[in-house]
C-alpha cells in the first residue's frame, strides 16, 4: 500500500482588496494517491482520513460534495446491495453517508462549523474495490452550502491493480456547456454536442445517487432544459454518455 499526501494551504494575497477576498479552510495531510492490491485484505476497504482546518478570522460552515473524475468498471452506482462493482462513500460531521452519495446534507444541523483556529477531524474516505481492478478518481469539495467555488478541493486516485496509477486523458467526443444560470431558480439550459456519436444517455442524479431522471439524446446537437419546479431544493449531477464510454458530467444547485 502507498500513499501520497499533500499539505495544502489556501493563500490570501496581500494585494486584494476586502471585497475581492473570501475566506477558505485548509486541508491538512491530504491523500492525492492511494495504490495497492486486491489480493491484500487490508484493502476490502480503504478509508482515507485528512483534517480540516480554519487558519482564517471567519467562522467557516461547511458540507463536503463528491465529484466523480472517473470510475473503474463494473461501478455500483446507484448502490444495489446486490449488485457487482466497486463502491464508495465518505463520512463528515455527524454521519456516515450512504454508499453512492454525492454530497452531505446542506441543513444547518449536518454542516461542520470552524471557528478561527479550529481543526475538524471528521472526514473519512471509504472506498471499496470489490475486485475491480483499476484507477477510480473523485474530487472532495469542503464548502460552504451552495457555494463550491468558495471551498477547498482535494483529487484523490484509488489504484488497485492498476498498470499505471493515472487518469485516463483520452478525450470525449462529447462537448457541453456549463449549465447556465446556477444555482437553477427558474429555467436553466444544457447545451450539448455529440460529434459524431450515434446518441447519449442523459441522466440526473440526486444526492443520494438516486435516478431522477433518464433520456436517449440522438440529436447531435441540442439544449437540454432544467426546470427547477420539477426537483426538489439540492444538489443534483447531470450526465451524457456515449455507448463507446464517452462521458461528461456536471453538478448543479436548485433552490
Amino acid at each position: 500500500m502507498k500513499m501520497k499526501t499533500l499539505f495544502f494551504t489556501v493563500l490570501l494575497s496581500a494585494v486584494m482588496s476586502p471585497a475581492a477576498s473570501w475566506a477558505q479552510p485548509t486541508l491538512v495531510n491530504a491523500i492525492e494517491v492511494f495504490e495497492g492490491a486486491l489480493d491484500d485484505p487490508e484493502n476490502e476497504e480503504i478509508a482515507l482520513h485528512w483534517d480540516v482546518t480554519n487558519l482564517t478570522e471567519d467562522t467557516l460552515s461547511l458540507m463536503v460534495t463528491r465529484n466523480i473524475i472517473q470510475l473503474v468498471s463494473p461501478y455500483n452506482l446507484p448502490y444495489d446491495a446486490d449488485a457487482p462493482g466497486a463502491y464508495d462513500r465518505f463520512c463528515w460531521g455527524p454521519l456516515c453517508y450512504p454508499y453512492g452519495q454525492y454530497s452531505s446534507f446542506s441543513t444547518e444541523g449536518y454542516l461542520v462549523e470552524l471557528f478561527p483556529n479550529e481543526t475538524d477531524t471528521t472526514f473519512i474516505a471509504d472506498y471499496y474495490p470489490a475486485d475491480v481492478a483499476g484507477v477510480t478518481a473523485f474530487e472532495y469539495c469542503f464548502h460552504p452550502a451552495g457555494d463550491v467555488a468558495a471551498g477547498a478541493c482535494q483529487q484523490v486516485l484509488y489504484c488497485l491493480d492498476a498498470e499505471n496509477c493515472a487518469l485516463n486523458i483520452a478525450e470525449s467526443t462529447i462537448e457541453a456547456s456549463p449549465i447556465f444560470p446556477q444555482p437553477v431558480r427558474g429555467l436553466s439550459s444544457f447545451p450539448y454536442q455529440l460529434n459524431g456519436a450515434s446518441r447519449a444517455e442523459f441522466t440526473i442524479h440526486n444526492a443520494a445517487g438516486q435516478l431522477i431522471k433518464q433520456q436517449t439524446l440522438r440529436a447531435q446537437q441540442g439544449v437540454v432544459y432544467i426546470d427547477a419546479a420539477e426537483y426538489p431544493a439540492g444538489m443534483y449531477i447531470l450526465s451524457l454518455t456515449t455507448p463507446a464510454g464517452d462521458r461528461v458530467g456536471k453538478q448543479f444547485l436548485v433552490q
